[in-house]
């Protein structure tokens, strides 16, 4: 399934360009993830997810929480993957963290040669160029990828929440109605009468809020 538009253009870069310009300290970079924890026990780091960690007066950002996610994944398979659904709800900022990374793999790899990693959650996909940005080189779904797979796949209590954060959030330029509009000129879309429902709620709830 690809939601790629028919004229993708090259992927934007957005973010720092390394963990180290994107301010998140991982275990081994160069503190243990026993000193990291005892400088957040003292007040003096701020946990992002899992081992990585920023200065507890830095401000965290997307490019953190895509650094901090993609720490989680196979190192040799991370350039295969985009970080996607609501963890990259997540990394945008219109999401809590899921107990599982998701990650989109394009079916031109074999997800069944990576082994196992309980940290993840691998979706075998087909991703466009235009599906994908990188954020301090880090692959994730853009925001108008992100909104259609969460309005087709993501569990009924997070969809529409999920939906109006990405819509809300000026920076990511993705209406309700932008993204209804996507839905609809896809044909033979698995999911895709309750996916139009999801937008529909969440318009409907866009309007009370009025």
């Amino acid at each position: 399934m690809s939601f790629s538009g028919p004229s993708p253009a090259p992927p934007p870069v957005l973010g720092a360009a390394s963990a180290a310009a994107g301010g998140l300290l991982l275990p081994g970079r160069p503190f243990s993830g026993n000193e990291l924890r005892a400088m957040e026990l003292d007040g003096l780091l701020v946990n992002v997810l899992e081992g990585g960690y920023v200065g507890a007066m830095d401000t965290v950002t997307p490019a953190h929480r895509a650094l901090a996610a993609a720490a989680l994944v196979p190192e040799g398979f991370r350039h295969k993957v985009a970080l996607g659904r609501m963890t990259a709800a997540w990394v945008y900022g219109c999401a809590e963290p899921a107990e599982k990374i998701a990650v989109l793999l394009d079916h031109r790899y074999r997800a069944t040669s990576q082994g196992r990693c309980r940290a993840i959650h691998i979706h075998e996909v087909m991703l466009g160029p235009s599906d994908t940005v990188s954020m301090a080189g880090v692959a994730v779904t853009s925001p108008l990828r992100t909104a259609l797979d969460i309005a087709v796949h993501a569990p009924e209590e997070d969809a529409v929440p999920a939906l109006l954060a990405l819509s809300s959030a000026p920076a990511l330029k993705c209406p309700l109605g932008y993204v209804r509009q996507a839905l609809q000129s896809r044909d033979r879309l698995p999911g895709k009468a309750r996916a139009l429902e999801r937008i529909a709620a969440a318009l409907a709830a866009r309007a009370g809020e009025a």
